[in-house]
């Protein structure tokens, strides 16, 4: 009788099994072929990972692969296929954690289908965005995942040109050319700079990197501009995107007069550098200075004081864009812009400011995040929802 988990063999192939094993493996697809007493193509559609095969036939294969230590030949599978199975994504830099974590998203989801990840960056500049989509083309990627909505002409004919399957991330732009999966850059600026002003904030600083070749930059300080009123007086200080150029602009924005009683950063690193600058210069944060920063870094929480940032669903953009292209490329589904929502995580580094009534600004700011259009409450989080149409007023 034959056990349940396994597959029923027939007497050839448990004969081509026990005799075949150690000689598998200098033979290929053909020695498997020859333990277990199938043909040569339905052991090499069991290799390619074809879904016409039966199960209890591929659990054949697969047992007679494992047994003879037998590993398939990419370069001769991508010939025979003309399909490399590789993924390229472009990245701006590999500098900061935020990417690692988005990286480590479209891994894992890309192994599950059998898919390699091959990685390039960019530095931010659109020429060597393109140059490096060529390098990734030519070793045979199949499909792009790349960063932002916007990028040198030449690399969109490229594209159309090849009908290349590619996602634009971190970004969410429905009109765009290519498919968007991310985030509205646009409503997180103006739910960060909304929940300073319902703190009681209203001499707030924005450091941000820099605006040239970063869209998504831009529609933040996009978002904080239009979420500022009259009665907030606001300054932007461009800077480095690192803790240095953090700390030098949280600098700057101290010796100003009158003082920020608030920093909202557009980005943890900067974020870093400035709670390093305010401890330097003796002012307590978030007593006399809050900080807020944007992505929560896996070091945010632990900080001294905790950071108060907007929590950006990196590794679940990672996962879906990957998805996204494997459906792609294995079942022809069209690719579609998605939306994902953000978190405002509530921690230590931010209050309301000296001489305010406390207890009623905190209120304020908790109850005005789950009540204004596009934000709503959760906990210590505030999830940041993005209708089509935002009230820019606070």
């Amino acid at each position: 009788m034959t056990s349940p988990q396994q597959p029923a063999r027939t007497n050839a192939q448990r004969s081509a099994l026990a005799s075949g094993a150690k000689s598998a493996d200098r033979r290929g697809v053909r020695g498997i072929a020859t333990m277990t007493g199938l043909s040569v193509a339905t052991v090499s559609r069991v290799i390619n990972g074809a879904a016409s095969v039966a199960p209890d036939t591929r659990q054949i294969v697969l047992d007679a692969i494992a047994r003879a230590g037998f590993e398939p030949n990419p370069a001769a599978r991508a010939l025979s296929t003309r399909r490399s199975r590789v993924i390229g994504a472009l990245v701006p830099t590999l500098s900061h954690s935020i990417f690692s974590t988005f990286l480590n998203g479209i891994e894992r989801e890309l192994a599950l289908h059998g898919y390699t990840l091959v990685v390039a960056t960019t530095d931010y500049q659109p020429a060597q965005e393109l140059a490096r989509a060529r390098d990734l083309l030519g070793m045979g990627a199949e499909a792009l995942i790349v960063s932002g909505a916007v990028r040198d002409a030449a690399l969109e004919k490229l594209i159309a040109a090849r009908d290349l399957p590619v996602v634009a991330t971190s970004i969410y732009a429905p009109r765009s050319r290519l498919p968007t999966i991310g985030y509205d850059n646009r409503a997180l600026g103006q739910a960060a700079l909304r929940y300073l002003h319902q703190l009681g904030h209203r001499q707030i600083t924005v450091l941000h990197g820099p605006t040239a070749n970063n869209d998504r930059t831009r529609l933040r300080l996009a978002g904080v501009r239009a979420a500022a009123s009259g009665a907030t007086a606001l300054n932007l200080i461009e800077t480095s995107l690192d803790a240095e150029g953090g700390a030098s602009a949280a600098r700057a924005a101290l010796a100003a007069q009158p003082r920020c009683t608030a920093l909202l950063c557009l980005s943890d690193v900067l974020a870093l550098g400035a709670l390093f600058e305010a401890r330097r210069a003796g002012v307590s944060v978030p007593a006399a200075l809050s900080i807020m920063g944007f992505d929560d870094l896996d070091w945010a929480a632990v900080c001294d004081p905790p950071l108060t940032t907007l929590r950006l669903p990196t590794a679940a953009m990672g996962e879906r864009a990957a998805r996204a292209l494997v459906e792609r490329l294995e079942l022809g589904i069209e690719i579609t812009s998605h939306r994902l929502d953000a978190d405002i995580v509530v921690r230590a580094s931010t209050a309301p400011p000296q001489g305010s009534d406390q207890s009623f600004t905190r209120a304020a700011a908790r109850d005005g995040l789950r009540q204004r259009p596009g934000v709503a409450k959760s906990g210590a989080r505030a999830t940041v929802k993005t209708p089509g149409k935002l009230n820019g007023e606070l």
